[in-house]
């Protein structure tokens, strides 16, 4: 039996369109498998600017401690309290007076019948405070004035650990951004791919589609995260006391941090040491010296003083030395201010006891919160991490055989990407406890207290 022309052509034609359908299989799966591969390993990578032209999270919590206004304001009033120390413990001015007598100004006539010049009477007087007074005024004004530095260092802790904060978010945001493009150049080759074999009919409409709506959730996503890349940076230049749109150098990789101080130890660290109790306990013992000084309010003040006065006519009359003494009569008013000074110091009190409350709150929850980071972090590099990667394998594998769905790979690379970006937030949320770790104990990043015997600088090595 003899094939004709045209059955032979069709034969030949069938042929090829098997072959090509072969051809466009393989090359999909090899496609398919490279992009799975490159695009799950390129997602994670640093970028290759070099380490000079991105921004490190010292160099930033430097500038932000130099540039703030806030502090610098803070600053300047911890000067202008330090000033009224030594007038506060100074004696008052001494008192100069003169008077004359109006009708000797033309002079006046003597026995002698010569004219000498005006009658008229000086006198100069100093003020003295009860004993003690003046000491306790110059107490009063440095207690204040240590308070005032102790507010310095409070805020210096503050802005140290929101620019830590920030920075995480800025280095989440631009990892978050990065493994977003990635997988936006992965799903945008899933589609190719899937549109390639819909059209050989190796493929389903439906995983087109289902390509198409994870390229536009990616790109949807990317807007997100460039909105907040935009709002963190404001936050940062907020805290440069810059404009809201300087540019700011991306960030560098995060430190590698210590373990975390036993909370015991951070406990006491916060109790014995913290700016924000020292501030009030600054407070509390100014104010007592006010109360101090309203008791001594009940004892008269003196005034010594000497003169010279040419109305008298004999010589021996005139010059006069003498001193004078406060009569408080009114005790009522000085009795309502010892009140006043007696009801300060119970508000102190009571403001020391609640603000260690709440540094004692706030350092347990950021020692939580550091904990639960770092157990996420465990957990997502440890376990989900590489499941993940292995479901994304597998259903790649599945797939490339001809036995599995798109839709399977399609929910394996969102499962990958969703993990990503988790473990990216995770690491930028352990940073951040850290740092809210370190504001609420009171350490220092340059510094420890000499009693607590504890090492703080691991907080941030």
């Amino acid at each position: 039996m003899t094939i004709g022309p045209l059955a032979q052509a069709l034969s030949v034609s069938l042929s090829m369109r098997a072959q090509s359908r072969r051809v466009l299989f393989i090359h999909s799966f090899l496609l398919l498998a490279t992009l799975l591969v490159v695009g799950s390993n390129t997602a994670l990578a640093e970028d290759a600017l070099p380490k000079s032209s991105r921004l490190d999270v010292d160099s930033l919590v430097a500038s932000v401690l130099q540039q703030n206004a806030g502090i610098q304001a803070l600053r300047a009033t911890v000067g202008a309290a330090e000033a009224r120390v030594t007038p506060a413990g100074s004696l008052p001015d001494p008192q100069l007076s003169v008077a004359v007598a109006p009708e000797t100004l033309d002079g006046l006539d003597t026995p002698a019948g010569r004219t000498r010049g005006p009658n008229a009477r000086f006198e100069i007087s100093q003020e003295i405070p009860w004993p003690g007074t003046l000491g306790l005024r110059a107490d009063a004004a440095r207690k204040n004035a240590q308070a005032a530095s102790q507010s310095v260092a409070s805020l210096r802790l503050r802005l140290v650990a929101a620019t830590r904060v920030l920075y995480a978010d800025w280095r989440y945001v631009h990892r978050a951004l990065k493994i977003n493009k990635a997988n936006q150049q992965l799903v945008e080759d899933l589609y190719n791919v899937a549109e390639s074999r819909y059209a050989a009919g190796l493929g389903q409409q439906q995983d087109v589609l289902q390509a198409a709506v994870q390229r536009q959730r990616l790109k949807h996503q990317a807007i997100q995260f460039q909105r907040l890349r935009r709002d963190v940076g404001a936050k940062i230049n907020r805290l440069l006391t810059s404009a809201p749109t300087d540019a700011i150098a991306p960030p560098s990789a995060l430190p590698v941090l210590g373990p975390i101080v036993d909370f015991d130890a951070l406990r006491q660290q916060a109790i014995a040491s913290h700016p924000e109790l020292a501030k009030i306990e600054r407070q509390l013992a100014a104010r007592k010296d006010r109360e101090a000084l309203a008791h001594k309010a009940f004892y008269p003040d003196f005034k010594v003083f000497g003169g010279y006065n040419s109305l008298w006519d004999a010589r021996e009359k005139r010059w006069v030395v003498g001193v004078g003494v406060s009569l408080p009569l009114d005790r009522s008013k000085y009795r309502a201010r010892l009140d006043e000074a007696q009801a300060q110091i119970t508000q102190s009190e009571f403001e020391l006891q609640d603000q260690r409350a709440e540094l004692l709150s706030e350092l347990e929850q950021a020692y939580d919160a550091a904990e639960e980071a770092k157990h996420t972090i465990a957990l997502y590099e440890k376990q989900l991490a590489p499941l993940a990667r292995a479901n994304l394998s597998a259903a790649r594998a599945t797939y490339g055989a001809g036995d599995g769905s798109f839709l399977d790979v399609m929910t394996a690379e969102e499962k990958q990407l969703d993990i990503d970006l988790n473990l990216e937030r995770a690491r930028a949320d352990y940073f951040a406890a850290r740092a809210q770790l370190a504001r609420w104990s009171g350490a220092g990043l340059d510094s420890t207290p000499a009693d607590t015997g504890l090492n703080l600088d691991m907080f941030f090595q």
